[in-house]
């Protein structure tokens, strides 16, 4: 009714303004606080809904995390009063039920006439659902309107109408609603959060909040997930660590790796650079660590076979990808890059910068030592044109100039003819003639007089070449 009428029924009636915002902000944050249950949660918003208030809930997939509050129905039961009483704590009144499809226990969680009700046993849907109102279906008001005006009160009343006339008349969605409370049609949940494939939790029997107390959870924590990794055969390439705090808010922080790992101390290392920024509130009861992507594990061989000796991987061994994964942490993983080879022929693009997370392919940097040619030690990032004498247009050259520098050159050694890749663009001014062959590149080593060596190349035909200096030599 108008807000008018209302209040001419109702004085003393207290109104106040509609928050989209803020209560999209509540629900994230209580789906959020769900977690502690288990990772596999959705929002489920009203039909039609344009926010999360009004009929808004929240669907909590928990398969398989009943035992950690007791064995079969007993830790389910267990479960779902824990988490009711939980947020009572916080001030809030709700309606959980349990059953095994999400259809079932949304119907029961708002039609359910009896407390006991709430709690549906296994292969029990079709008996608990058969009592309840045909709005249980979650169906738009106007077939729902329809089915009353029938006498269709109760979801039960459907159970023996013949499902073709049933079909032809309200069309496909009542029985696809239907065929879902029930469990002949699968109903997947889709999680707010990719859930992780491993994970390991640890509660208090009292809030903690010193740090040292939280880094010696995090260290059994990470000690438990290695031990999972192990019997999967896969290391970490991110971990998520939550915090639940006794206000029902919940604080999270992550570490990448730049392979897979799962060597807890080092991993307890990178999370020392993140648990200084977590903030334990009032207290911490519980701790969540969670491994969202993890890859099968390809660590080196401790030792060889009969000999004990240690088969050594450069980096792994030097501590190079550890600096680079610490490195990462601070300066952003996108960041700290490395070289890898890349499929070309041209110096400048036979190498790329890439993240150190990027995985190179097997035989990549055996493809590139293989390239005939030797390659200088130094590239520059772009050829620095310089001016050439030599005694014919076609012949290498005796002199160069570069930088007003004059370089006498007592030995040469080429060219290694080097063409364009003739399905990349050139670079502007560059552009040899349509009537012309590909452009290409002859390369020269050369030493001067004081013993220096550079990479020079003739960029073009002849009679239009111009001269560049792209390297240096050892």
């Amino acid at each position: 009714m108008r807000l008018a009428d209302a209040h001419a029924l109702v004085p003393e009636l207290v109104t106040a303004e509609v928050e989209p915002d803020a209560d999209r902000a509540l629900v994230e944050q209580i789906a959020n606080w769900c977690d502690r249950y288990t990772p596999w949660v959705a929002v489920d918003l009203p039909s039609g809904a344009g926010g999360y208030g009004g009929d808004a809930g929240l669907l909590l997939d928990i398969t398989g995390c009943g035992h950690l509050y007791g064995q079969g129905e007993t830790g389910e039961r267990a479960l779902m009063a824990d988490l009711v009483q939980r947020l009572s704590r916080h001030d809030f009144t709700c309606r959980a039920a349990m059953a095994d499809t999400a259809g079932a226990a949304w119907a029961l969680a708002r039609f359910a006439e009896t407390q006991a009700a709430l709690y549906c046993p296994h292969n029990g849907q079709r008996a608990a659902l058969a009592v309840l109102p045909v709005d249980g279906l979650r169906l738009d008001p106007s077939t729902l309107e329809t089915f009353l005006k029938l006498g269709l009160r109760r979801i039960g009343d459907l159970y023996s109408i013949p499902r073709a006339p049933l079909s032809r008349r309200f069309g496909d969605l009542p029985l696809a609603r239907l065929d879902q409370a029930l469990g002949r049609v699968d109903e997947p949940i889709e999680p707010r959060r990719p859930p992780p494939v491993f994970r390991s939790r640890i509660s208090f029997a009292e809030p903690i909040g010193r740090p040292e107390d939280i880094a010696a959870a995090t260290d059994r924590l990470i000690l438990a997930l290695c031990r999972q990794f192990e019997q999967a055969s896969v290391g970490a390439r991110k971990l998520e660590l939550a915090l639940y705090r006794v206000d029902g808010s919940v604080d999270r922080t992550a570490i990448g790796t730049s392979r897979p790992n799962r060597d807890a101390p080092k991993l307890l290392k990178l999370f020392g650079e993140k648990l200084g920024a977590l903030d334990p509130g009032f207290g911490v009861e519980l701790m969540i660590l969670g491994a969202p992507e993890v890859e099968e594990w390809t660590g080196a061989q401790d030792s060889l076979p009969e000999t004990g000796a240690p088969a050594r991987s450069c980096w792994s061994e030097d501590g190079t990808i550890d600096l680079a994964d610490r490195l990462a942490l601070r300066l952003g993983a996108e960041n700290v890059v490395r070289l890898a080879p890349h499929d070309s022929h041209l110096p400048n693009r036979v190498q790329v910068a890439v993240s150190f997370a990027t995985p190179v392919a097997e035989g990549a940097w055996a493809r590139l030592a293989s390239m005939k040619g030797a390659r200088p030690t130094r590239l520059l990032q772009c050829p620095d044109e310089i001016t050439v004498t030599a005694m014919m247009p076609d012949d290498p050259p005796r002199q160069f100039q570069w930088h007003r520098h004059t370089h006498r050159i007592v030995r040469i050694e080429g060219p290694e003819r080097i063409a364009d890749e003739w399905w990349h663009p050139r670079p502007a001014g560059k552009t040899a003639p349509a009537n012309i062959v590909p452009p290409v590149r002859d390369y020269y080593r050369v030493e001067d007089n004081e013993g220096t060596r550079f990479w020079l190349f003739r960029d073009g035909m002849v009679n239009t070449a111009k001269w560049y200096l792209h390297g240096f030599c050892a």
